[in-house]
C-alpha cells in the first residue's frame, strides 16, 4: 500500500510541476527584441526657402521661383520660352519640396520632391522614384543671352 501511495504522490507532484512550468511558460513570456539601429531621420532638416528665389537651370530646363510662392518652368530644348512656360506654385517644408502644377484645362497636379542640397547657387533634390535633379542658379544676364 505504501508503494502505491508514494507512486501516486510522485505522479501528483510531477503533474503539479508540469502545470506550474506550463503556466509560467505560457503566461509569463518575455519577448526579447533584437537591438535595432534606427536610421537617420532626414525630415528634421530645414532649408532656407529664400535661397530658392531666382532662376535655376538643369540642362535645358529652367525654373523661376518667386518669393510669393509662384513659379514657372520652361524647356528650351522644346523651344519654349519663359512666357510660354507652365505656371505653378511651390512650398518647401523641412526637406519636402512640392511643385503644384496649374493645368491649362483646370486642376492642379502636385509633384513632391526630397530636397537634398539647397545653397546659394546649387540645388539638388530627388523624387520617390529615385530620379535625382541638380540645378545651378542662373544670373539674369545669362538668361538674356
Amino acid at each position: 500500500m505504501k508503494k502505491k501511495l508514494w507512486i501516486t504522490i510522485l505522479i501528483i507532484l510531477a503533474a503539479v510541476g508540469v502545470a506550474i512550468a506550463a503556466y509560467f511558460i505560457w503566461f509569463h513570456k518575455e519577448y526579447v527584441q533584437p537591438e535595432v539601429d534606427e536610421p537617420e531621420v532626414f525630415h528634421d532638416i530645414e532649408f532656407d526657402a529664400d535661397l530658392l528665389i531666382g532662376v535655376w537651370k538643369e540642362d535645358e530646363v529652367y525654373y523661376r521661383y518667386n518669393d510669393d510662392g509662384t513659379a514657372v518652368t520652361w524647356d528650351m530644348a522644346d523651344d519654349v520660352q519663359e512666357d510660354e512656360g507652365t505656371q505653378m506654385t511651390w512650398t518647401l517644408e523641412g526637406d519636402t519640396f512640392t511643385h503644384y502644377y496649374v493645368m491649362e484645362i483646370g486642376g492642379i497636379i502636385p509633384k513632391v520632391f526630397n530636397m537634398k542640397v539647397l545653397e546659394f547657387d546649387l540645388m539638388e533634390y530627388d523624387d520617390d522614384f529615385g530620379v535625382n535633379h541638380t540645378f545651378t542658379k542662373v544670373e539674369e544676364l545669362q538668361l538674356l543671352n
